[in-house]
């Protein structure tokens, strides 16, 4: 029962990720949502990644994560719509 409620609860934090991230391409091409687009964007490596060459190969690691208002709300709205709703699923 716990791997299907973490199934559940990783498929609404990931739905609102999508959404988020579709208001906010939504959000920059209309002037009076622009406000939406507000974030911030941290990472490691970025733009030159971390790269470790051990002479048989070689590897990279950087990530980076961006944030904005839109996708914000969209994450808390998902976990709000999963506390009330999906733990019933």
């Amino acid at each position: 029962m716990k791997f299907k409620n973490g199934l559940v609860f990783t498929m609404f934090l990931l739905m609102g990720i999508l959404l988020g991230s579709v208001l906010t391409e939504i959000a920059q091409k209309v002037s009076f949502l622009n406000f939406l687009t507000w974030g911030k964007s941290i990472g490691i490596g970025v733009p030159n990644p971390i790269t470790i060459d051990l002479s048989v190969f070689s590897f990279s690691f950087g990530f980076s994560l961006q944030m904005n208002l839109a996708l914000l709300f969209c994450i808390i709205g998902s976990l709000i719509f999963y506390s009330k709703v999906g733990k019933r699923i």
